[in-house]
């Protein structure tokens, strides 16, 4: 998605510093640098550094981190938001569509209701809200995800952690390193993916299964509560 960008660029081209200093850099940079293409379209893009950075609500941004602390803020509605966090937390608004790396732990990533959301967790604990879509993965442990509910699909990697899966969730998690615990609540579908040697041991087991009793798969690495077995 593009903007149009007048001769002083819009609210820093939907990007917003906590830092006065900081906006008027990245106002600079990213008008200077980024929207010198001719016709006045241009792709939001900004490096945020030592602070927080907001991509306004209903724009699109991709936000890069030279040296942590980053974080950043997707207000909302926007409809392409991606970044990096770095030693802090990475959000995805209502309604948004988000993609987050993580340059150096602890990272963070809480994605809101509605939303559709890619997140890099490390030391840390990446949400999925109620109805959104996710995919987590786990740059270094511990990590714990939690699928709030009504998701149609929540896949994450925990490790050292516990996975959640909500209420009418569909939900796929590996387990990257054990102890992994997992919580599979009323009407939820639950999937996951053990160490070799480690399916239904206190490495990795579901500790609560609403559906019932939980199955050990036949290709002896994967456990189902409410979901049928990965075909071979």
């Amino acid at each position: 998605m593009t903007q149009n960008v007048s001769a002083k660029p819009p609210a820093c081209l939907g990007l917003r510093a906590t830092d006065r200093t900081m906006r008027s850099t990245l106002c600079s940079l990213a008008f200077l640098g980024v929207c010198l293409l001719g016709g006045g379209g241009c792709a939001p893009s900004a490096h945020c550094d030592h602070g927080t950075c907001t991509c306004e609500r209903g724009t699109s941004c991709d936000v890069a981190c030279a040296s942590p602390p980053c974080a950043l803020n997707c207000a909302g509605d926007n409809p392409h938001c991606n970044g990096a966090c770095a030693n802090g937390d990475c959000s995805c608004g209502t309604a948004s569509a988000c993609s987050f790396t993580c340059g150096a732990p602890p990272c963070h990533v809480a994605c809101d209701d509605r939303s559709t959301c890619e997140g890099h967790c490390a030391n840390g604990d990446c949400t999925c809200g109620m109805g959104s879509t996710c995919s987590f993965s786990c740059d270094a442990p511990p990590c714990h995800v939690t699928c709030d509910g009504s998701n149609p699909r929540c896949a994450g990697t925990c490790a050292n952690g516990t996975c959640h899966c909500g209420a009418g969730s569909t939900c796929d998690f590996t387990c990257a390193s054990g102890p992994c615990h997992v919580e599979c609540e009323a009407g939820a579908s639950c999937l996951v993916h053990c160490p070799p040697g480690t399916a239904g041991t206190q490495n990795c087991d579901v500790i609560t299964c609403a559906a019932g009793s939980t199955q050990t798969c036949s290709d002896g690495v994967t456990l189902a509560c409410g979901a049928s077995c990965p075909a071979h």
